[in-house]
This record gives C-alpha cells, sequence and structure tokens, in this order.
C-alpha cells in the first residue's frame, strides 16, 4: 500500500517525532543538496493558489535529487469531474480518475492541493475531494493542504517552534487567535496548528468569537493530545485576555462553522469583530512571547506593521522550514529514512 501523508493525527508518535528531527536535521546541514532521492519524481497538482508550498515542494524533492513538476489545474489542463456516475456532458473533460490514474503512472508521488468547499459541511469534514484522489492513486500521495488539514504546514512550524524554543517546548503557552479578514478562509490552517501544539505538550489556548469555534472533531484531538502529555486546553473569546503570558501568539483567520449556515450571515459576524488583529499592545501582554503565521498575511488588517517589522517575528523561520519540512516528508512516503 502507498505511503500516504493525509494528516499526522494518522499516524504515530514516532513518526511524528521522527519527521520533526529530519526537518531540524535538513534545518543544520551545511550542505543542503544531496541524491538521496535521485531517479524518482513527483507531480504536483494545485487546485487553488499556492506561494511556499509550491516552491519548498519543487525545490526540496530538486535538493534531494528528484524531479518535480507543477499542475496548476485550470490553467493550461482540462477540467476535472470529480463525481462518481455522473454524466460528462458539461465543461470537465475528464474524470479525476482517470487523470490521476495516469499520472500514477508517470510519477512516484503525487501531492495535491483542494481547498474546502466552505458550502458543504459533510463534504469537507470527511475530505471527500482529497479522498477521491487518493483513492484513484497507486502512488504515495502527499496532502499539500486539503479541507481540513494542511500537514507540510504543521510540520514546520513544530520545527520551527523547536529551533526557536532549544527543543523545550512543552508547557509552554501557545495561543491561536482567530483575526478578521476580508474573506471568508478555510480552516486547514488553523485546524493543523491547534493539533501541532497541543501534540507537543504545549498549554494551548484557542482565542476566537464564539461563532468561529473550531469543529468539534479538531477539539476533541487537541484535547486529547493536551491530557496525553498533562498540558492544559482552552478556549477564550477575549483575545487580549487569552495573550496575557503567551509564549506563541499564533494569528490565523478562518471563516469557522458560521459559514456553512451562509455566506453572508457569515460575512456580516466576521465584519462585526473587525477589531481581532494581533497589535503590539497584545504582543506586550505576553512572556515576551513570538509571532507566527502561516502566510501570507494581510497587513494592519490581520497583524500590524509594528508586529511584523519589530524582534518579536518568527513568521519567516516558520517559512523556511516548509523546505526543510518538506524533504523529510519526501523521506518519510519514498521510505529513504
Amino acid at each position: 500500500m502507498p505511503r500516504h501523508l493525509i494528516d499526522w493525527h494518522l499516524l504515530d508518535d514516532a513518526t511524528w517525532e521522527r519527521l520533526i528531527e529530519r526537518s531540524l536535521h535538513h534545518y543544520r546541514a551545511t550542505d543542503r543538496w544531496s541524491t538521496v532521492a535521485a531517479k524518482r519524481s513527483i507531480g504536483l497538482l494545485f487546485f487553488n493558489s499556492s506561494l511556499r508550498t509550491r516552491t519548498s515542494m519543487e525545490l526540496a524533492a530538486v535538493q534531494l535529487g528528484a524531479h518535480a513538476s507543477t499542475l496548476n489545474i485550470g490553467q493550461g489542463t482540462w477540467g476535472f469531474a470529480w463525481e462518481k456516475g455522473g454524466v460528462m456532458d458539461g465543461n470537465e473533460a475528464e474524470h479525476i480518475d482517470e487523470a490521476v490514474a495516469v499520472l500514477s503512472r508517470y510519477y512516484d508521488a503525487l501531492g495535491v492541493r483542494v481547498f474546502a468547499s466552505l458550502t458543504d459541511r459533510e463534504k469537507d469534514r470527511d475530505e471527500t475531494l482529497l479522498n477521491t484522489f487518493v483513492d484513484a492513486a497507486t502512488v504515495p500521495v502527499i496532502n499539500l493542504e486539503s479541507a481540513f488539514y494542511h500537514p507540510c504546514q504543521a510540520l514546520s512550524d513544530a520545527a520551527a517552534m523547536m529551533t526557536h524554543f532549544g527543543g523545550k517546548v512543552r508547557r509552554r503557552k501557545f495561543v491561536l487567535t482567530w483575526c478578521y479578514h476580508p474573506r471568508a478562509l478555510p480552516m486547514a490552517v488553523p485546524n493543523s496548528a491547534l493539533l501541532t501544539a497541543a501534540r507537543l505538550g504545549m498549554d494551548v489556548t484557542l482565542a476566537c468569537p464564539p461563532p468561529y469555534v473550531l469543529d468539534s472533531r479538531i477539539l476533541d484531538l487537541a484535547e486529547g493530545y493536551a491530557h496525553q502529555h498533562g498540558a492544559q486546553f482552552s478556549i477564550s473569546d477575549d483575545q487580549s485576555a487569552a495573550c496575557e503570558g503567551a509564549d506563541i501568539v499564533y494569528a490565523k483567520a478562518w471563516s469557522g462553522p458560521a459559514v456553512y449556515a451562509g455566506a453572508d450571515e457569515e460575512a456580516a459576524i466576521r465584519a462585526a469583530h473587525r477589531d481581532w488583529r494581533v497589535t503590539r499592545a497584545i504582543m506586550d501582554r505576553t512572556a515576551n512571547g513570538r509571532f507566527m503565521h502561516c502566510l501570507p498575511v494581510r497587513r494592519n488588517v490581520v497583524v500590524d506593521d509594528a508586529v511584523l517589522d519589530g524582534p518579536s517575528t518568527i513568521h519567516l523561520l516558520q517559512a523556511e522550514f516548509r523546505l526543510h519540512a518538506q524533504k523529510a516528508i519526501l523521506e518519510h512516503i519514498w521510505d529513504l529514512l
């Protein structure tokens, strides 16, 4: 059976910890080029925009000696049909089953990015699009961000915090804070960030307005990880108070379950919380804490310039670790460790 990477919560602690260490190894390496994956190839399919995920995965493959090629779906490719048993008499010229089956014959692995629909909650919760892709593949598939999870970002976040704190992250205070954004955004990154911090044994606080509390499945997983490590897990609707004494303030905008009740309703709720952003005053309440964000980030909407341009950020370290984490992931799915 192919060694897929759907999300870390589906893999054991030993694998998770080994790949964090491999990410750190690649970060510390004086020579970042090798031939360990020579004569291998990966095809990357993006159904949504990407900067860091695309470039870091392409470069990670090349630096390991492999070949990578990228398809931006809908730009120079056929449109794909996803439904089983459908009559393809519309705009879609090719079914995902044939497309992925063919690419599986070309490549040694496939990566795919398919965002949440934000219209069908059960379809998003069940990762229907990602699982349809995986079921059609006969080679390992890497989730490059799906409806509910972003394992590539999660691994780089974990390694970045381990680096910053010298490996001593357990029981440090991690605050994941919702922030206003002019658009409704998916929940994959906040879901993964919350699970990452809890699995590292950090004391985790989710700070958000009540309509933006994350899905119950994610909260249950996070609480389980916290309990396993003797750490604390809490939810607060007071952003400033939640950040008191924090070691990490991780900012992210997301639409929350409210979006499934209706886009207009969610937009109105979101607009009523425009004051939820990370300011210098909030960072001053932390314990010399560090600001994190997966990027791209909207300045002076999600976070103020005074924070991003100040000394208390590690968001660029996060971004750098995308490359090192991607190498570890490729080593894992190709069983090169």
